[in-house]
């Protein structure tokens, strides 16, 4: 979307919940802890079962009985994908601008066959902050790691087609290079998009209380991360607006997340089980 994304998921807002509270203990939780979260956001409790029934699906969770009531629990594959969001959330970088010397490379050739599969790969690399530099090769700024990505690749039978690598330019104009792959105007639209929904007196005025509204500013900055190249700070516009985002996500959090983390100890405390 132009200047901006769509916003988070309910599945992605109880992948927050769970990556944030759950990834220790990986407890498994009734269907009515999951829809007290999901009501935090405004989500009706139809859409939140189908929510839980999407995700099972999608093997992220599993779905276990102990009579009539069902509980979930986070499966091996799931535990991978949410330790790889917090990391990328919650690490020292964040969202702030790459290092301007180290680029990670991609390359791939995928036969007309495998129409669906190099479909799948090229959406994948653009939601995890690719650009097409030419046919076949895609580069992203820093040392990306690669592994979840690889997970990914394997289970469709492509990761043998791929090759990758870290690499530093050559040539002086990367400023360039970045403008060639990149519609700079666009990806500062995002970031602007963020500022407009969240600096103001009351965000997420859809949200019920300090747990909504934590889970929605994690999931929508984990989005913009995702969907937005940490580019060099060095070759874009002074006015860039990715670290003025950065600070106003964490000071956010900051004044959400303790209210939050008690609120999801009450639910814990009274919808977990052992099946």
């Amino acid at each position: 979307m132009p200047g901006g994304s769509r916003p988070p998921t309910p599945q992605m807002v109880l992948m927050t919940m769970l990556g944030r509270y759950c990834l220790d203990d990986n407890p498994a939780i009734a269907t009515n802890g999951h829809l007290s979260v999901l009501a935090r956001i405004g989500l009706s409790e139809q859409a939140a079962r189908l929510t839980l029934a999407r995700m099972v699906e999608r093997g992220l969770l599993e779905r276990l009985r102990r009579g009539r009531l069902a509980y979930y629990r986070i499966t091996e594959l799931g535990l991978r994908v949410m330790r790889n969001q917090e990391r990328r959330t919650f690490g020292e970088s964040g969202g702030l601008p790459a290092a301007e010397d180290t680029w990670t490379i991609l390359s791939f050739s995928l036969p007309e066959a495998q129409r669906r599969e190099r479909h799948l790969l090229r959406r994948r690399l653009a939601w995890e902050g690719f650009g097409l530099l030419r046919d076949g090769v895609w580069i992203a700024p820093g040392d990306h790691d690669l592994t979840e990505m690889y997970e990914a690749l394997r289970e469709i039978g492509v990761d043998q087609q791929i090759d990758a690598f870290t690499a530093r330019p050559k040539f002086a104009d990367v400023q360039g290079m970045i403008a060639r792959v990149w519609e700079l105007g666009e990806l500062a639209g995002r970031y602007r998009r963020f500022l407009r929904d969240w600096d103001v007196p009351d965000p997420a005025a859809a949200a019920t209380d300090e747990l909504g509204k934590d889970l929605l500013l994690i999931s929508t900055w984990r989005q913009l991360l995702r969907e937005t190249p940490r580019l060099p700070a060095g070759h874009l516009p002074p006015d860039w607006p990715a670290a003025r985002c950065e600070e106003l996500f964490r000071t956010l959090h900051e004044r959400y997340a303790p209210a939050a983390a008690a609120l999801v100890a009450e639910i814990l405390a009274a919808n977990q089980g052992e099946p």
